[in-house]
């Protein structure tokens, strides 16, 4: 058992390591493009496109106002620059937050009945004109020259869509501390995944998208409740090109505890192993899908099932533990507990692979939150927040990796809130 769990240990610890050093050679190769965006200016010029940015809203009455007034700031040509604010049937104040707008000649107020994101998306995209289309979910703020350094990356003409650096609007509890991080990495992660044309979701806290993709692919779909997964992978699937603008900043609201916390990561996870699974698993080791279909796809899927397969045998372990102490006070009585202080050998280093492997791990991870501090210019972790992270995420996440897991192996979707 303990050989067989111990190779099993090993081949996803290699498999970790094998992406972890693959991101990192890539990002050695990219390492002056990618910083270059960061210190460059960017300057507006007569030709720049027209865009449209949908703020689909469902009772965000206390966030909806602020988000629209961020959008009203950005260094953009008012004149070719429309915001569309979609009330998707909310049961607050959220209409009278959007009502205040009315009047303003940028701004277009719509009311529809409830129908889920993907329908107030479409209803705006549907009476778009604008070359380029965005979403700024209503719970999200940009900072003013954002859109401007989303919008040079199209001066590509292969360019179809382009991704933000996303981070935490002022974290303040323990839980979005380790979310602070978290999404510090994926800015790295999802800088790399640009550079590999491999980008597998359009977050909607400000992803712009050419016009002209949903006519050639079609409008969002519900998709399992991550309906910005969905067009990402049809993208992919029909060989668009999406972007990063790492450089482009975007602060979006997190859960604050973790019942939230866990909620929302079900539905992500669930959705995106639902759209692997099911919709989109004809890329998956597919060469002809590039790096996408490749490598990240499978590797994303693979650690889905590491993630639960350790926590599994790091909790049998605790359960044997217990079991032998039991066992010991039943046979022998109380005096079997013998307690005593860890004994460290300066002349003895353990090297088991396992150990190893794991400390090299970890060391790469810390190397991603620091490059991913330096690529944005958003919040940089202070080093408490990094060891939060480090010590909690890794006992939270298999809870909700596990119970996506379950989610799709028995057909259930996730509950959007």
């Amino acid at each position: 058992m303990s050989s067989t769990r111990d190779i099993i240990t090993l081949a996803i610890l290699f498999i970790s390591l094998y992406f972890e050093v693959f991101m990192l050679i890539t990002y050695i190769e990219r390492r002056k493009v990618l910083h270059g965006r960061v210190t460059d200016t960017v300057v507006a010029h007569d030709d720049l496109p027209s865009v449209t940015i949908i703020v689909p809203c469902y009772n965000e009455q206390y966030t909806a106002g602020k988000t629209i007034h961020s959008l009203l700031g950005l260094n953009y040509p008012t004149e070719k620059l429309r915001i569309v604010a979609v009330n998707d049937g909310s049961t607050d104040g959220t209409r009278e937050a959007l009502e205040v707008f009315r009047g303003n000649p940028q701004i277009e107020i719509i009311h529809k009945e409830n129908g889920g994101k993907h329908t107030a998306l479409n209803l705006a995209i549907s009476r778009a004109t604008t070359e380029l289309v965005g979403c700024l979910d209503a719970d999200s703020y940009v900072v003013p020259d954002a859109l401007m350094r989303l919008v040079r990356q199209f001066q590509n003409p292969e360019t179809m869509a382009v991704v933000p650096s996303l981070h935490i609007h002022e974290p303040k509890t323990i839980i979005q501390i380790i979310q602070k991080t978290e999404y510090i990495i994926g800015v790295f992660l999802r800088s790399i995944q640009g550079e590999l044309n491999a980008i597998y979701v359009t977050p909607g806290p400000f992803s712009i998208i050419r016009r002209s993709v949903f006519d050639e692919i079609g409008l969002y779909k519900k998709a399992y409740n991550t309906e910005d997964m969905e067009l990402a992978m049809r993208m992919q699937a029909n060989g668009m090109k999406i972007a990063s603008a790492q450089d482009a900043v975007v602060y979006t609201s997190s859960p604050r505890n973790i019942k939230a916390l866990y909620t929302q990561r079900v539905r992500w996870t669930s959705g995106f192993l639902s759209n692997i699974t099911r919709e989109y698993r004809f890329m998956l080791f597919k060469s002809s899908y590039g790096h996408m279909g490749g490598f990240i796809l499978p590797a994303m899927l693979v650690s889905a099932f590491s993630i639960v397969f350790i926590i599994s045998t790091f909790a049998y372990d605790i359960v044997r533990f217990i079991h032998s102490i039991v066992v010991r006070f039943e046979s022998i009585g109380i005096h079997a507990f013998s307690w005593s202080m860890p004994h460290f050998d300066l002349f003895f280093f353990h090297t088991s692979p396992i150990i190893f492997s794991g400390i090299v791990a970890i060391v790469t991870v810390i190397a991603f939150i620091y490059i991913g501090s330096k690529l944005s210019r958003g919040n940089t972790p202070r080093i408490r927040d990094i060891a939060t992270y480090m010590f909690l995420y890794s006992f939270i996440a298999p809870f909700w990796v596990g119970r996506s897991l379950i989610n799709v192996a028995f057909g259930k979707q996730a509950a959007w809130r």
